[in-house]
């Protein structure tokens, strides 16, 4: 019978550090998604705060973790690291079918920035990794739908309103894990929604992604993300990961009467199978090609570990698109991973029928609907034991709800206990209690921050302090008001938290000298705060103002000048300076630069810069190995 229990699992992991106080107003190189026939910037001004203060020194640190365990499967879930699937083995065979990361190293990839690969992650509500992935999030035991421990994870996602849910079960006897994600909306109007599942495999040589689709459609990088529509047949190199030179993600096109899943094979014919309810229809392969920058990244993500792809399902055709969830919907839907052997997949449409026929073995598409009416019904009891807690959101969220006279927001089966509420989010049940927010010293750090559902309340206190106009101007600022946000922002000033805020709304009006005038004001007022100085650096160190970056540097404490960020922004300055052997220097340092983004440039173009002056130093085009995090080839980076 599948049992869970609770564990502790020690791996190499960086510390993810403080979350950054400021407000979330930007996702640094935020792209485009469509939603509704209209295209609009990725969800700028979040109410959840940046975790982007972690490093690159991994020790070994305990992580608290479910085990759910049949007679053919173990499966370990990540508990505070958004209930990921870290490692799931097939007993029988001794076989690890996950792609299993040598520790925990974020990036900056995800929403929130922090970021780490591996496993299967469980993408929700906004465009990206999930907010949750480095976060803890709620986990409960269960009772399966045969009777066996399952177990649920829930949280409330806060920029969407919405609760997501997601059961796993392991059926004794199967060698497939199966879970059921539900969504649920209970507001009175329809909000974008997204959910993708990302899962890492092993990169392999010569392995294979297979889908049920003859046509493929990949986003020209190159050109501006104009779509490109591939037949999979002419063109079977698409599909072999190691013959991909760049980063690239692969659509596939399914067809409507056929039961999307995706596969991955290795040359030997064995391999992993995921596959869904027809809800969840997108497919989409993402690899880091064999150039120097993928394979960098692949190192940067897991040091000395081995390379990975992700094979991935999603509510949309394209991870740029939402979909649009009615007032008052209840999604959910079942998928299921498993192994795959004796898969012959040189023959592209044999090789499709060949994984659909070994489902046919294994009874996964004949029970599939059944098991998911099972897994829905047992989906709807109030869980045995809660064993762990997630964020303090679910619960404040509630009882505003209950105050407004709005539906409750928990139900049984996802309860949010108001003991999960922390010390920290407490300003926020003063307001529901006594109508205005607690007096703070503007030099302390305003705590978490709020969507536009608080903005009666926001709006209706008597005597507005700093803290009530800092967070107005930030409700303000999500629904799209900039104007309003600007004016709350003003009215508090002189505020270093403010001027920031103010800072950003010029450089997102692309007005860089007002951005820097207020980012420097703010920093006076802040003079130790970390995060803002790392948000300077990046700005003035694509500005080439020599004068306005070398007085903020010389200015900075000695703890501050030893920070990532700020060895960069000097190297810049040297560049500036014309003091081109010193500026090489910083290339031949060891890459400390923790939270570079996933496709920033900043790294390749003061390379090229450098190279460019002086040729001696190298190919203008090709950084050094240590700092070479192109996306592109090298005549394609603007």
């Amino acid at each position: 019978m599948a049992t869970l229990t609770l564990s502790w699992l020690e791996l190499p992991s960086a510390d993810l550090g403080e979350e950054n106080p400021h407000a979330a107003l930007y996702q640094p190189l935020g792209p485009v998604v469509t939603f509704e026939g209209r295209e609009i910037r990725a969800d700028h001004g979040m109410p959840y705060r940046q975790l982007d203060g972690y490093t690159r020194d991994r020790e070994m640190r305990r992580h608290r973790v479910a085990v759910l365990e049949s007679d053919r499967l173990k499966a370990v879930f990540l508990l505070d690291l958004g209930g990921r699937l870290w490692s799931l083995t097939h007993k029988l065979s001794g076989r690890e079918l996950l792609h299993v990361n040598s520790g925990i190293q974020p990036a900056n990839f995800a929403i929130r920035n922090a970021w780490f690969s591996g496993g299967i992650e469980w993408n929700v509500g906004i465009f990206g990794h999930s907010v949750f992935t480095c976060s803890p999030v709620f986990a409960a035991k269960t009772v399966s739908p045969d009777g066996d421990d399952g177990m649920r994870l829930w949280e409330y996602e806060r920029r969407r309103g919405v609760v997501w849910q997601l059961d796993v079960w392991a059926p004794e006897g199967s060698d497939f894990l199966y879970w059921s994600p539900k969504l649920i909306n209970k507001q009175t109007h329809t909000v974008p929604m997204y959910w993708w599942t990302c899962i890492a495999v092993n990169e392999e040589p010569e392995s294979r992604v297979l889908a049920p689709a003859i046509t493929a459609m990949e986003p020209d990088h190159s050109a501006g993300d104009v779509p490109v529509t591939h037949n999979l047949i002419d063109e079977p190199d698409l599909t072999y990961p190691q013959r991909r030179d760049l980063p690239h993600d692969t659509y596939f096109d399914i067809p409507a009467e056929q039961q999307p899943w995706i596969a991955h094979v290795s040359k030997g014919g064995e391999g992993v199978v995921h596959l869904s309810s027809h809800k969840l229809f997108g497919r989409k392969q993402w690899v880091w090609g064999m150039e120097s920058c993928g394979r960098r990244w692949q190192d940067w993500l897991n040091p000395s570990g081995l390379p990975y792809i992700e094979i991935q399902g999603g509510l949309a055709a394209r991870q740029t698109e939402y979909v649009a969830m009615p007032p008052g919907a209840e999604w959910s839907w079942l998928e299921a991973y498993g192994p795959l052997n004796n898969v012959d997949a040189a023959d592209w449409s044999n090789a499709k029928v060949e994984v659909i026929g070994k489902l046919a073995e294994a009874a996964i598409g004949s029970e599939f609907e059944m098991r998911f009416e099972k897994l829905s019904a047992a989906s709807e009891a109030e869980p045995v034991e809660i064993l762990n807690s997630g964020s303090s959101w679910g619960a404040i969220e509630s009882k505003r709800c209950e105050m407004e006279g709005q539906r409750p927001l928990d139900s049984p089966p996802a309860p949010f206990p108001e003991d999960s509420i922390g010390a920290e989010d407490q300003p926020w049940l003063h307001l529901l209690e006594h109508g205005e927010l607690p007096i703070m010293d503007p030099a302390q750090a305003p705590g978490s921050y709020v969507g536009p559902e608080w903005r009666a309340l926001l709006e209706a206190q008597e005597a507005k302090s700093w803290l009530s106009w800092l967070h107005l101007g930030c409700v303000y600022f999500q629904i799209g008001d900039t104007e309003k946000a600007r004016e709350a922002w003003e009215s508090i000033l002189p505020n270093g938290w403010a001027s920031r805020n103010l800072g950003v709304l010029d450089m997102l009006a692309g007005n860089q000298v007002s951005a820097a005038s207020r980012l420097l004001e703010a920093h006076e007022l802040l003079p130790n705060q970390p995060h803002l100085v790392d948000e300077i650096c990046r700005l003035l160190t694509g500005m080439d103002d020599q004068s306005v970056l070398g007085s903020f540097l010389e200015g900075l404490s000695v703890e501050l000048q030893c920070r990532p960020r700020v060895r960069l922004a000097r190297a810049k300055l040297l560049q500036l300076q014309g003091d081109l052997d010193a500026d090489s220097a910083y290339f031949q340092s060891t890459c400390d630069l923790a939270d570079i983004r996933e496709a920033e440039t900043t790294v390749s173009d003061l390379w090229r810069a450098l190279c460019t002056r002086d040729p001696r130093f190298g190919d203008p085009a090709f950084p050094p190995k240590e700092w070479d995090f192109r996306m592109k080839h090298s005549c394609e980076q603007g």
